[in-house]
């Protein structure tokens, strides 16, 4: 049985968010200790600044006692308390692969299309098989998952327009000057969010883009393809002072604190947007007068617009979706009915044989052979006819009582 634990933008503010913001380090001690349960057989963590989610197989078919397994393991590692369901949404089965199959098709995301959730589920994939924390059956969906957002990407208009966060917030910038070109803007975060800050802004004319990483090698890497300028994290205040636009994607919580905004010269206006999870930047600077903060809630106006643009894409995506999710609702049934019709086969290849050796001893070499040959045909014949009524008996192994009744006549 495959299940799903999640919040997400939709459910759960910020702050709540904040709390599951894990990070790989703790994404695979989580996924270790979810292992440890028999009730759980596979795990992967997918964890954005927007969401996160917990995707989980149980052989025993209990999901009540995996989820609550899950959900003891996760206690000791959050602050928030996960037992009450109003922040959270539980998938599970063909309701979880539809999820998924939207996730990663930019469905769910806050900027509707949006690319950026296809590397961050690839990467939940890859930590879970390095972990060997994924199993079968999960690995397979993933792998699925990336097939369905290839083919709707390629068939559907989806990824034209704002297709990220970062997107977003440099619209947002947009709103507030009109030219971009002159702004002293400073990028806090090298990573992959920032990348699409940096190439979204340069675009847009921004040629007065310095970037502050706490790895400088990082921050030089990217400063040099788009003409900006790296500093050091040391150097991070003196930049504030001299910047009129700060954008923050790092995972640093807080590392831009209200008491740096007091040495600023009383005539210095600056714009800040705040793209991580948990918050860089203080929330009690957005109480000064010459501060605008912007979070990652906050830029839900440019991603209304962008969504009315996008909606005749719904349909064309969603078709294919559901194609997706039964071809590998087919596979998972046929995974379970392997063995019924291992065992079938057996037994009547078992039977066949016996009789052909009871029944031929009498015989001319010649004449066991064409017994032989008739009992094998008959029996592929009757395995044929099992096999067929079986399928059609289990919806294609979607009904485990029957498929345990099997096991148990052949066994």
């Amino acid at each position: 049985m495959i299940g799903l634990i999640g919040l997400s933008h939709k459910t759960a503010p910020l702050p709540i968010r904040e709390d599951f913001a894990f990070d790989s380090n703790k994404i695979n001690i989580i996924s270790q200790s979810i292992m440890q349960s028999s009730e759980v057989d596979g795990v992967i963590i997918v964890a954005t600044c927007n969401r996160t989610e917990i995707y989980f197989t149980t052989p025993s078919g209990c999901i009540k006692g995996a989820v609550r397994h899950i959900k003891t393991c996760l206690n000791g590692f959050v602050k928030a308390d996960i037992t009450g369901k109003e922040h959270f949404y539980h998938f599970f089965d063909k309701e979880a692969v539809h999820h998924l199959f939207r996730l990663i098709s930019g469905l769910e995301s806050m900027v509707f299309g949006e690319y950026q959730i296809v590397s961050q589920i690839k990467n939940a994939l890859s930590t879970a098989r390095a972990n060997q924390s994924c199993g079968t059956i999960l690995s397979r969906l993933f792998t699925k998952a990336l097939e369905v957002s290839k083919q709707v990407r390629t068939k559907t208009g989806i990824n034209q327009g704002a297709f990220s966060v970062s997107y977003a917030a440099v619209e947002k910038c947009r709103e507030h000057f009109s030219d971009l070109s002159d702004r002293r803007i400073l990028l806090l975060g090298a990573g992959e969010t920032g990348e699409l800050v940096v190439k979204n802004l340069y675009k847009r004319g921004s040629r007065n883009i310095t970037i502050v990483n706490r790895t400088f090698s990082k921050a030089e890497e990217l400063a040099l393809r788009y003409n900006g300028q790296p500093l050091p994290i040391e150097e991070l205040f003196t930049a504030l002072k001299n910047c009129e636009i700060l954008i923050a994607s790092t995972s640093m919580e807080h590392i831009i604190k209200a008491s740096m905004a007091e040495s600023f010269s009383p005539g210095h206006k600056i714009m800040m947007i705040d793209l991580g999870v948990p918050r860089n930047i203080e929330p009690s600077l957005g109480e000064l007068p010459n501060v605008k903060l912007f979070n990652i809630d906050d830029l839900q106006k440019v991603v209304l617009h962008n969504e009315e643009k996008k909606k005749s894409f719904f349909e064309t995506a969603n078709k294919i979706i559901l194609i997706k999710v039964g071809e590998f609702d087919e596979w998972l049934g046929s995974r379970k009915l392997s063995p019924a019709i291992q065992n079938m086969i057996s037994s009547v290849q078992e039977v066949n044989m016996a009789a052909v050796e009871t029944y031929g001893t009498s015989l001319s070499v010649e004449e066991k052979d064409l017994l032989r040959s008739y009992s094998r045909h008959l029996s592929d014949k009757m395995i044929n006819r099992l096999v067929k009524n079986l399928k059609i008996t289990t919806g294609n192994g979607r009904k485990d009582e029957i498929i345990k009744a099997i096991h148990q006549l052949f066994e």
